[in-house]
């Protein structure tokens, strides 16, 4: 009897309970700004991990003489970015490897400062988690791709030299000329071994001409590279020093 009295009360008391509808929805943005009032409770929950993340920022991985600058077609900064990304691509294959380059897009700041530079000014030039691809191409095919560079302005460089022409009253896009690849001309019917930003392998950037090629993809980023080969510089306490070599020329 009382099991009979308990499902009637559970019953009454179930067909009572309210069901709510949302008939309206209000939004309201607020939008923050350097200005904005600081959290006391939120900035006391971030503060450990902001200071952590700054201390680890603020590493020192080498010193610079010098300012180091982004512009094309040559620059130190590009030509300190290549050099390492192709020394620590031998390195982490333990392969041969011909020439790489990166195009200027993939240069994210302007320049690096003289004296300290940190991991930090290091992931704000090169913020991509683009890995290091290695691949096998013909002459033919390079040889396209350096006119595109060459149609672009001039893309950086390493273990590559290259003019591009630009004579007075040229007509169409500037042509690559003089393409030396470790110190010899470009045999259009030779295979050379490039390492590339997988971006760029896979035809970004309208690389289209590598597009189609097979890549072995290291388990390393072009940002793995330049921090590795910098920590290197430091412990053999050489410091980072602007070279212009000339490796892409204009001729005019």
């Amino acid at each position: 009897m009382k099991n009979i009295f308990f499902s009637l009360f559970l019953l009454t008391v179930s067909s009572c309970t309210k069901h709510f509808v949302t008939t309206e929805y209000k939004f309201k943005e607020e939008r923050l700004n350097p200005n904005s009032p600081s959290d006391e409770k939120i900035a006391a929950i971030i503060q450990p991990y902001k200071d952590s993340l700054d201390k680890e920022m603020n590493v020192v991985l080498a010193v610079s003489d010098t300012i180091l600058t982004k512009s094309i077609p040559e620059s130190d900064l590009g030509n300190l970015m290549c050099d390492l990304v192709l020394k620590k691509s031998k390195d982490y294959c333990n392969c041969k490897i011909d020439f790489t380059f990166l195009n200027n897009g993939g240069i994210r700041l302007p320049n690096l400062p003289k004296g300290n530079i940190t991991l930090g000014k290091i992931i704000e030039l090169m913020p991509f988690e683009n890995l290091i691809d290695i691949m096998t191409v013909n002459g033919k095919t390079l040889d396209t791709l350096f006119n595109y560079m060459a149609a672009k302005g001039g893309w950086q460089v390493s273990g590559a030299r290259y003019g591009i022409n630009k004579f007075p009253g040229y007509i169409g896009d500037p042509k690559a000329t003089a393409i030396f690849i470790n110190g010899e001309p470009l045999d259009l019917n030779k295979q050379y071994t490039i390492a590339v930003s997988d971006y760029l392998a896979q035809g970004g950037d309208n690389c289209t001409m590598l597009s189609y090629l097979p890549k072995t993809i290291l388990k390393k980023s072009l940002r793995d590279a330049i921090i590795d080969g910098l920590k290197e510089m430091n412990l053999k306490e050489e410091h980072i020093k602007s070279v212009i070599d000339r490796r892409i020329q204009i001729f005019k």
